[in-house]
């Protein structure tokens, strides 16, 4: 589902982010990216949908090749889905406005179908009493099961998940894994940019650790925990358990 080979990213600045960076991820599989911050994990993670540019290598994502090509850039985005650590929530739509708006204007799909489908996805990630009130009327944790049901009424194949907890207070954190958790049961590709160790032990099919641009260990997380082989890998480990 996504290739990526020799990544490289200079800034204008002429800080090198990405220093050549592979990755596959196959259909259905859970990728868990962890590093220190300003390691280039969410770098790479928002090159796969165009968010970031970069100078080298090359991105395929669902058989189609990253390019400058507008076409190519909008066909990727319609298959890919991103939840990012804020909640990038519409504050004068109500929840269910929020899910519909993209469906009906990009993929030109009928209203009332979309309102169907975006209801059944309320009611899958756990709020849909929530469907019609505003955002500001949410919790932090409500807000983000809103964003990953808004990004899975576009049907997306893939999932992105820019460190989606880290902006909740600690007792929302989870009822957020549990969805995630949930659509990793049911087959979603997903690659995740986490610090939560719990998630990552339970859900992930490989654990990629990035430091200063460059994938340093990959591994599936039974390894990864209990017996890095980096240095690297031992020493972040130990700082965050």
């Amino acid at each position: 589902m996504i290739e990526a080979r020799g990544v490289e990213k200079w800034y204008p600045n002429g800080f090198h982010a990405l220093r050549g960076v592979d990755l596959s991820v196959e259909q259905g599989e859970v990728v868990v990216i962890m590093g220190p911050s300003g390691s280039g994990k969410s770098t790479f993670l928002r090159t796969f949908n165009a968010l970031e540019d970069f100078q080298k290598g090359s991105i395929t994502v669902d058989g189609i090749t990253l390019s400058d090509d507008l076409r190519h850039i909008d066909a990727i985005r319609r298959e890919v889905g991103m939840v990012f650590q804020q909640f990038n929530l519409f504050p004068h739509l109500t929840v269910l406005d929020n899910l519909t708006l993209a469906p009906v204007l990009v993929r030109k799909l009928a209203k009332a179908e979309v309102q169907r489908r975006a209801l059944e996805l309320l009611e899958r990630v756990g709020i849909a009493e929530q469907a019609h009130k505003y955002p500001g009327q949410l919790s932090g944790g409500q807000q983000q099961r809103v964003a990953i049901a808004r990004s899975l009424c576009m049907e997306p194949r893939i999932m992105l998940f820019d460190e989606p907890t880290s902006a909740l207070d600690p007792e929302m954190v989870q009822e957020v894994l549990e969805v995630m958790q949930g659509l990793a049961r049911d087959g979603m590709t997903m690659v995740v940019v986490t610090h939560e160790v719990r998630f990552a032990r339970q859900v992930a099919h490989r654990v990629v650790l990035m430091d200063d641009g460059e994938v340093v260990e990959m591994a599936p997380p039974e390894r990864f925990f209990s017996n890095p082989q980096h240095p690297r890998s031992r020493q972040f480990l130990s700082q965050i358990s």
